[in-house]
């Protein structure tokens, strides 16, 4: 039996289970289950993740890819918001290899404000205290599209500090955005932030026939590592989320020159930023994360901790 083939007897089983329920996919929710398992492989391939390592994945659904992960990681935290998947998914945790590694958070990933829900920073702060030695933070998920970029910067900015890499299925509009080098129509907020900490780079496409239900539109599996010896991986969690306010400030104004932005920017966080005449006639979206990161930095005075970057924590 081909991997195609066994997703799909996999996924005959499981409408089975949702009929029991009287669970119907939600498009609100970007409910699209991928049902090939070499692409849940690849998915965890793509960081390597090993027994030492706790993962986070955000929407497991039925556990196609929680199945991979629990497999293979130390620990799994799995966050999904329909209660009606987390019922069928609690019974599959039973039956699972490595399902008692899996713990199940029943809720919104995203609180109140664009940050992490509590809870979620919570449990992932705990479990991150009490990770082996050469353990990682990793995150693996399939990502609906909408909130996609709204759980990456809220996810750059928790208390809990950066993850090491990520692994993520996204929408392949999402995945060109988040890749794009500067000076392109692409390149943006989610690149600029993500990029200002990560080395991000497209895996693969996947086509959108090895979901069910079918979207519209094609996805890519996308990975980020987390890059060495930058100022933004040694930030607090103040400093990262007053970073992600002069990335929104800088974007809102994109077609406009970096001055404009700028007046955004010192309104945001009361703070001068004040560039050279010929970089400020230039359009933020030409810029690269690291001299993103280098006016942002210009605009704040260093604190009594180096180490932490600028002094706002």
């Amino acid at each position: 039996m081909t991997d195609a083939d066994a997703g799909r007897a996999a996924f005959a089983r499981y409408r089975e289970l949702m009929a029991a329920h009287g669970f119907r996919p939600s498009r609100r929710f970007g409910q699209n289950f991928l049902l090939e398992p070499a692409l849940h492989r690849a998915i965890a391939d793509a960081v390597e993740v090993g027994p030492s390592d706790l993962v986070v994945e955000v929407g497991p659904g039925l556990g196609f890819l929680t199945r991979e992960l629990a497999r293979r990681a130390g620990q799994v935290i799995a966050v999904e918001i329909d209660p009606r998947l987390a019922r069928i998914l609690s019974g599959e945790l039973r039956e699972m290899p490595g399902g008692d590694r899996v713990r199940l958070l029943v809720r919104d990933v995203l609180g109140k404000g664009g940050v992490l829900a509590p809870e979620v920073e919570e449990a992932v702060a705990s479990a991150r205290a009490a990770m082996p030695s050469g353990g990682r933070l990793l995150v693996v998920a399939n990502l609906p599209y909408a909130v996609t970029g709204p759980f990456l910067a809220a996810l750059v900015q928790a208390g809990f500090g950066p993850p090491d890499a990520m692994s993520l299925l996204v929408q392949w509009e999402f995945a060109e955005r988040v890749a794009a080098p500067s000076g392109g129509e692409a390149h943006g907020g989610p690149s600029a932030l993500l990029q200002a900490g990560y080395r991000v780079d497209v895996v693969r496409r996947v086509g959108r026939e090895v979901f069910r239900p079918r979207p519209q539109v094609d996805s890519a599996i996308v990975r980020l590592r987390a890059r060495d010896g930058v100022p933004f991986q040694a930030w607090s969690a103040e400093t990262r989320s007053r970073f992600a306010r002069f990335v929104r400030a800088l974007f809102a104004a994109r077609r406009k020159t970096l001055r404009h932005g700028l007046e955004r920017a010192e309104k945001e966080l009361g703070v001068p930023f004040r560039v050279g005449e010929e970089l400020a006639r230039q359009r933020a979206e030409q810029l690269g994360a690291d001299a993103i990161v280098e006016v942002f930095l210009g605009g704040v005075a260093p604190g009594p901790d180096a180490a932490d970057g600028p002094g706002l924590a």
